[in-house]
């Protein structure tokens, strides 16, 4: 006799146990234990000068040791140890270290920058140490404590230096708190969880289709390729080449590419190098991505390829779900041109943007499918995509707008399924939303997420959610904040939601009301959820782009003349709106941040024009007589008694209006670069940069850029042979011959260079120091009979700064002429042809380089300087943005916890001008040799790994002028 079948397991029982293991896994999770480094760094006085630059800038534990016959012997007020240089370059920040100071019979002891006091040294052999760590900082004579001092008083350490040459020992260990990697019980347990994730997700689809409730996914001939999708693609594909970075691709740029040799995604630029978690999962993938190739056009191919799918889901989801209108054959071109208002100002680049439409959109699709079908499956999936969209970005949090916004029909759905326990649903559900656990923290400690965190908080950097209006005043602003594209995209839609609003409660034409309404409030809630951004850039209305999208279309059916023609006042108010926002919109500059701002045309400096008046102008007049005259006629005909006339039938409606600028916008926008791509290809525009990557020279800005290593070697001598420059100029750190800018003065004629004289080279002046408001300073040109031209030349801000300017065609010499006030504190060099050298030859492919992050994207052949096991490299070399640029100073700065703080202390900066190919009159950015400024020893650690609870702590990075000494 055969044993009876065992039955199969139920799935409902199934469901229930794999989602409560799936919850209590991910509880635990980021409380499980990660696997820690512990770098131990030693030193001797013998050792001479070394580098030990700490990041963050204090050690764990930290041991100094001097014998008291080498403390005996020195000199009062000689350097036993100290931690931090005793004299620093000019522009060094400041840290405050132990220095240990000798005075004869005794020992000063500071740490971090309190004196902790003074040590009688006892008769005989001793030995003197300090021990400091978080609690206590302590002085002890040949272990007995002499002197002690309570609290977080651990001294910074950029490196240990000493007047001795022996008897002084230094041991610390570095703070890596941030550095862990995932441990084999962390991985276990977030493969148990994905795993009962799954098995609950299984289990939800056979009780679905044991409910009969199999409906279609997609729709009928979803796969065939329509001319619109020819058409969107092509724009996709060109806006690859050519569009501008945003404001933040080299800051993303420079963590991506430093993850490698960090071994954590940190902030390489702020906040100590902190993690950005619990926002960071799409940090790893681009640099997974960047190791087949950091190029440019590699780098932002991950967003186009996201803009597609935004595309797919809005035209062969979205659309169909929103109402039969979009059977009509326009309305895809309409989608077509809501989908290019959106993506051109906010969807390329690395930013996170594209990732939180992308995700907010699915969301959207998957609440939708729940109420249309009724399976639990699609909510679970859209929640574990939701929990995904919040681990990208603060404003992630934006994909529980679909949720907020189906709260009654689903919770009506949810209550009809008879067929599942609730307890077991809930468990489900809230496994589906926990699984961001495994993106927010997957090889951080609780407690390193925290710190990082707190630091951040502390550092600051960010805008509470009441300043959430400073996101709109900038959207008005004539900056890159409020260009011309993100007002018309931000501006429009708003209006076409008031629009939509309005018809769902007078006239449907075709719209479903339950789902249009819920797209248009999940816009809404959206909008606020930005406020959760700590930032208020205008970037960030990228993460509306598939609900705004979406809302365009609708508008543009709410809007347009069939619902609106049988109710004049709507129709009238539509118009009177069109034309404000209109108007706002075409007020706007069409300008870009950074590189895409390069060979803006002068038209697009300004708003758009029509024989020199404003277009905004124009239609603000036009619009509002128009208003104005209907208005006007219909109080006439009110006051007589005679009944209102109808709508002349020439009036457009509010849709083709706006649809006419947003056409306007998006072809000024394209077109514009289109334009500098071709007319400046022989310099550098991101189209440059892509077709040469295509073309096998994928160094980006690099290969367009020659460096001035000399500039003493290119000063034009004079025609007579006279000596001249009685004074010297310091040119980043090269002394130049020049003359005061003071009384009068005219040096002889030079020669200009043959490159000079047909215009591939500028002539150049370095001023240095102080000038006042009434110092002259000329460029006088001359053809060897005479003065040809006489041009005034002025200083730039930073004070020391290249003047170039072109030769005149006729000109063959040139000399300097100074028309000043006695007493003048300025300098100005010769005149010079500047001597180049291709930064390729200079710093070769795979030369590490510190990139400030505003050119960090543009150099994809450089490799980024690491900040491994709780230090920070030494570079050699720095490049930095044009001298303007006044953005960098976080990444030096210490209340900003800045990485490279404690490196900037050691080394003295050369700076280097660099010249842009086809654009020799621009500062392209600049190029800094780092020299230290004593020969340094670079002492190797010791390095062991741990494992650590996740909640393990050894005391708080402290950040300078901001948390509290002791």
């Amino acid at each position: 006799m055969l044993p009876p079948a065992r039955p199969a397991l139920d799935p409902r029982r199934a469901a229930g146990v794999f989602g409560l293991l799936a919850v209590l896994a991910a509880v635990v999770f980021p409380f499980a234990p990660v696997e820690q480094p512990e770098a131990t760094y030693s030193w001797t006085a013998a050792d001479g000068a070394a580098a030990i630059p700490l990041l963050p800038y204090q050690p764990v534990q930290l041991s100094a040791r001097t014998s008291c016959a080498t403390a005996r012997d020195a000199p009062p007020e000689q350097v036993l140890l100290s931690t931090v240089p005793v004299q620093t370059a000019q522009g060094a920040p400041a840290l405050h270290g132990l220095l240990l100071t000798g005075t004869g019979g005794a020992v000063r002891v500071e740490s971090a920058g309190v004196d902790l006091g003074t040590v009688d040294l006892p008769a005989g052999d001793c030995t003197l140490a300090v021990v400091s760590d978080p609690q206590r900082t302590s002085v002890l004579i040949d272990g007995e404590q002499v002197l002690a001092r309570n609290g977080d008083v651990r001294p910074e350490v950029a490196g240990a230096f000493s007047d001795v040459r022996s008897g002084v020992e230094l041991q610390l260990s570095t703070d890596t708190r941030f550095e862990t990697a995932i441990s084999p019980w962390k991985a276990a347990i977030g493969a148990v969880g994905v795993l009962a994730l799954l098995g609950a997700l299984a289990a939800l689809h056979r009780i679905d289709r044991e409910a009969g409730r199999h409906v279609r996914l997609l729709p009928r001939r979803w796969w065939r390729p329509r001319a619109v999708d020819a058409a969107v693609t092509a724009l996709l594909g060109v806006w690859w080449v050519i569009g501008a970075i945003t404001v933040d691709d080299g800051y993303i740029a420079g963590i991506v590419r430093s993850i490698g040799g960090n071994g954590f995604v940190g902030n390489a630029y702020r906040w100590l190098n902190a993690p950005e978690a619990p926002f960071s999962w799409f940090y790893d993938l681009y640099h997974l991505w960047s190791l087949v190739s950091p190029s440019t056009p590699w780098m932002r191919l991950p967003s186009t390829l996201l803009g597609l799918l935004l595309w797919w889901l809005l035209s062969r989801l979205v659309l169909p779900r929103l109402g039969r209108f979009a059977h009509r054959r326009w309305v895809p071109w309409c989608a077509a041109l809501a989908f290019a208002t959106w993506w051109v100002p906010f969807g390329l680049g690395l930013r996170p943007e594209p990732w939180v439409a992308v995700g907010t959109l699915a969301v959207f699709l998957a609440v939708e499918r729940t109420l249309a079908t009724g399976r639990l499956l699609p909510l679970a999936i859209g929640l574990v995509l939701a929990g995904a969209t919040t681990a990208l970005t603060p404003a992630g949090l934006m994909a529980v707008a679909p949720f907020l916004a189906a709260g009654l029909p689903l919770l009506s759905r949810l209550r009809g399924r008879r067929d599942l326990h609730p307890a077991a649903l809930v468990a489900v559900l809230v496994a589906a939303a926990a699984s961001a656990v495994y993106l927010m923290v997957p090889d951080q400690s609780l407690a390193g997420m925290l710190e990082a965190v707190r630091v951040r908080t502390a550092v600051g950097g960010g805008q509470p959610l009441f300043e959430e209006t400073d996101r709109y005043r900038r959207l008005l602003e004539w900056t890159f904040q409020g260009a011309i594209g993100r007002r018309a995209a931000v501006l429009v839609t708003l209006l076409a939601a008031a629009g939509v609003l309005w018809s769902l409660r007078r006239t449907r034409v075709g719209i479903a009301p339950g789902p249009a309404r819920r797209l248009v409030v999940g816009l809404l809630i959206s909008m606020a959820a930005l406020s959760l951004s700590p930032t208020k850039w205008t970037q960030h209305f990228g993460d509306l782009a598939g609900y705004g999208a979406a809302v365009l279309v609708l508008g543009a059916v709410a809007w347009s003349a069939a619902p609106l023609r049988p109710h004049p006042r709507a129709f009238v108010a539509g118009l009177a709106a069109t034309t404000v926002v209109g108007a706002i919109v075409l007020a706007g500059y069409n300008l870009w941040p950074y590189q895409g701002a390069w060979f803006t045309p002068t038209f697009s400096t300004l708003s758009p024009r029509v024989a020199d008046i404003p277009v905004a102008t124009i239609v603000l007049v036009v619009g509002g007589a128009v208003v104005a005259v209907l208005l006007a006629r219909w109080t006439w005909q009110d006051a007589g008694g005679s009944p209102r006339s109808p709508l002349p039938r020439w009036l457009p409606a509010p849709a083709p209006v706006l649809a006419v600028v947003l056409v306007a916008v998006l072809a000024l926008q394209v077109l514009t670069v289109v334009r500098v791509a071709v007319t400046h290809r022989d310099s550098y525009t991101l189209a440059s940069d892509t077709l040469s990557t295509l073309a096998g020279n994928p160094c980006g800005l690099q290969e367009r850029l020659a460096v001035e290593t000399d500039p003493a070697a290119g000063v034009l001598p004079a025609l007579d042979g006279a000596p001249v420059g009685t004074l010297l100029v310091d040119v980043g750190g090269r002394p130049v011959p020049g003359v005061a800018v003071a009384g009068r003065t005219t040096t002889p004629w030079a020669a200009l260079d043959p490159r000079q004289r047909n215009g591939e080279l500028p002539v150049v002046v370095t001023t240095s120091g102080t000038l006042q408001p009434g110092d002259g300073l000329f460029l006088e040109f001359g053809d060897g009979a005479g003065v040809v031209e006489r041009r005034p030349i002025a200083p730039r801000l930073p004070v020391e700064d290249d003047i170039r300017e072109l030769a005149p065609p006729a000109a063959s010499t040139v000399r300097l002429a100074v028309d000043a006030p006695e007493g003048g504190r300025a300098l100005a060099s010769l005149p010079r042809a500047p001597r180049l050298t291709p930064m390729l030859e200079l710093l070769p492919p795979g030369t590490s380089a510190l990139l400030d992050w505003p050119v960090a994207f543009l150099f994809p052949c450089l490799t980024p300087e690491p900040l491994p096991l709780g230090t920070a490299a030494l570079p050699d070399w720095r490049v930095a943005p044009p001298l303007d640029s006044t953005e960098t100073h976080i990444t030096y700065g210490p209340k900003y916890g800045g990485p490279f703080v404690a490196p900037r202390m050691l080394i003295a900066e050369r700076r280097m001008p660099t010249y842009l190919a086809g654009d020799p009159l621009r500062d392209p950015g600049q190029l800094y040799r780092w020299l230290p400024i004593t020969p340094l020893a670079r002492p190797e650690p010791t390095v062991t790994w741990h494992t650590v609870a996740g909640w393990h702590a050894d005391g708080r990075a402290r950040v300078p002028e901001i948390d509290p000494i002791g």
